[in-house]
């Protein structure tokens, strides 16, 4: 068999359907399936190699090759309440790994995307134009070029696609030939209609003296398609905390915007249409293509579904992306992003490279510690009076509480006597007991009968709660949260207890006035509300029971299915529930824990 030398340009293997997976070597010899033709015919059953790089070089790799450390980048800004958080990861795959031991290219068939259409380019061997023909992956069965060329002869191949199933590659121009340049006058420009992977994944690649054999077999081209663009995956991370707050490896968690994300990718260098392709190598004419204007490819509604863009037109080995997040585009309960949030990713020493993969992950987070003004506090600042765990700001102490200070560090260890605060009974402004001053027994003239209108704490809706000012006991700009707001809390948080707990097998009072719960954001391991396991006032005395068993917190919520009966918040010791919602009689005595009347 006569020998020919194959220039790998595009990881998409051409190879026989028995020939899935060619290594290409830059010479192939006897055993390399050098490609025969009967009437001079090619055929092709295309395959892409992943995204692992190496444009121009053989795809035959040393077994002695060594991995380099893929690219990490993680970026951080500030947005209103947000800490938004853009990760820029270089994908790593079996074929990085293949590549670092192997011999072989990892490729997988083009048509497992489907019918995705590409273009063949003929040439003599002196780069003189002779046809092209387009195909369709998913028909391995094509054979091209049967009536131009010879048998015996050989030939130069360029195979290119943009990873579309419904429109052609564009056409090369008949006038161009296949030369070594870098004149973009001699070059093929590269128009694409934008910036996916179903219409702007440039891949391609070159083979050169392919002799044409006869034998009554079509020639096989068997160099793989690889991609000459770079791709970036972008998606929003819902993650939870990694780790614990304070320790390596921890890792703040993120929030699902309950409003469209948009933004864009902005302009850099590199970030051009219709580059020139040298057809000789496949690869852009440095330097050509048209500027891209600024944001120019916008992003619409990202989610935690992957959202795939195609950058680097210009192939650039050191090409910095650079992204956009709408301001107003980020809601998190009652938290809006009030400005446009900015990322660039530099090269950082290593480039974001033509012909690789990257991930960029979004993390929006705006849990934290605030003052009344909602100005972010340390945990232990004197006005670091609330905690905002979902976008909800809850009071860090119980409504009538004594030493409102964290300065104090009276939230840092167990409960106190003065952090278990008042009782209120449902729909009331007036306190009813007080954890201080009114004892455990009963309370004389204790009123047993008041079951007040549904709209007594609440006069819009569970979704749209009203503050009624004149029942509510929070202060102005705070009320009863309502059974879904607990809810919500409920399942943004963890639960552990702390302090001594009693079991729930009777009313009496435990001794002390430690046992609490305390509930950690699953995204912020720093971010937590103390619940002191107060017990509560009885229905018929206003005697104190559970105390140091269980915890009563009213929520401004009737019962849905009796209105002689409120939600509230309850917790108690493990094995059961330790934050919870259950229902009781209105006149019953709670704690209450304000938030934000918003």
């Amino acid at each position: 068999m006569k020998k020919k030398t194959i220039y790998p340009i595009a990881k998409l293997t051409f190879t026989l359907v028995v020939l899935l997976l060619l290594a290409v070597s830059c010479k192939k010899g006897k055993d390399d399936t050098t490609i025969e033709a009967s009437q001079g015919g090619v055929k092709l059953a295309l395959t892409e190699s992943e995204f692992n790089g190496d444009l121009g070089t053989a795809t035959k790799a040393s077994t002695n090759a060594t991995a380099t450390k893929p690219f990490n980048v993680t970026k951080e800004v500030q947005s209103g309440p947000f800490t938004i958080t853009a990760e820029l990861t270089e994908n790593t795959s079996t074929g990085s790994a293949l590549k670092a031991s192997s011999n072989k290219a990892a490729t997988k068939l083009l048509s497992l995307r489907g019918a995705v259409k590409y273009r063949i380019v003929a040439f003599k061997t002196d780069g003189t134009y002779v046809d092209q023909a387009v195909g369709d992956a998913s028909n391995p069965n094509q054979v091209f070029f049967g009536d131009k060329l010879q048998v015996g002869q050989k030939y130069n191949f360029y195979i290119f696609s943009l990873g579309s199933t419904t429109d052609n590659p564009p056409a090369v121009p008949t006038g161009k030939n296949m030369y070594p340049t870098s004149d973009p006058e001699g070059g093929f420009t590269l128009n694409f209609p934008t910036f996916t992977e179903t219409s702007g994944d440039y891949m391609c690649a070159v083979e050169k003296d392919v002799t044409i054999l006869g034998g009554g077999v079509p020639t096989p081209l068997t160099t793989p398609l690889q991609h000459m663009f770079t791709r970036v995956t972008i998606q929003v991370d819902d993650s939870d905390a990694i780790g614990t707050f304070g320790q390596a490896g921890y890792q703040k968690g993120c929030y699902v915007s309950e409003v469209p994300v948009h933004g864009s990718i902005d302009y850099t260098q590199g970030s051009v249409y219709a580059p020139i392709i040298n057809m000789s190598t496949g690869q852009v004419i440095p330097g050509t293509g048209i500027n891209a204007q600024p944001n120019y490819y916008p992003l619409l509604n990202l989610t935690t579904t992957p959202k795939i863009a195609i950058v680097n037109a210009q192939g650039l080995t050191n090409f910095q992306l650079s992204i956009v997040i709408n301001a107003g585009s980020i809601k998190i309960g009652h938290d809006v992003n009030t400005s446009d949030a900015y990322f660039t990713f530099s090269n950082a020493g290593q480039g974001m490279k033509p012909g690789y993969s990257y991930t960029l992950k979004l993390r929006f987070n705006s849990d934290r510690y605030v003052n009344a003004a909602n100005e972010t506090r340390s945990a232990n600042a004197s006005d670091a009076l609330y905690a905002v765990i979902g976008g909800y700001r809850w009071d860090r102490y119980n409504l009538g509480a004594d030493l409102l200070n964290p300065a104090s560090g009276n939230l840092n260890g167990t409960s106190t006597q003065a952090l278990h605060g008042n009782f209120y009974q449902w729909g009331q402004k007036a306190v009813v007991a007080n954890a201080s001053t009114s004892g455990d027994g009963a309370i004389a003239g204790w009123n047993n009968n008041v079951y007040l209108a549904s709209n007594s704490w609440n006069s819009g809706t569970e979704a749209n709660p009203t503050k009624v000012a004149a029942n509510d006991p929070c202060s102005s700009g705070a009320r009863l949260p309502t059974r879904s707001e607990y809810d919500k809390l409920i399942s943004l948080s963890l639960s552990t207890q702390s302090g001594t707990w009693g079991d729930f097998s009777t009313l009496n009072n435990m001794p002390g006035y430690d046992a609490a719960i305390v509930l950690t954001s699953k995204k912020s391991g720093d971010i937590n509300l103390m619940f002191p396991a107060s017990g509560r006032r009885e229905l018929n005395s206003g005697a104190l029971s559970y105390r140091g068993r269980a915890g009563y917190y009213a929520t401004s919520t009737q019962s849905p299915t009796n209105s002689n009966l409120s939600n509230y918040f309850s917790l108690r010791a493990a094995p059961f529930t330790l934050g919870s919602i259950s229902a009781a009689d209105k006149p019953i005595g709670y704690n209450v824990r304000c938030i934000q009347d918003k």
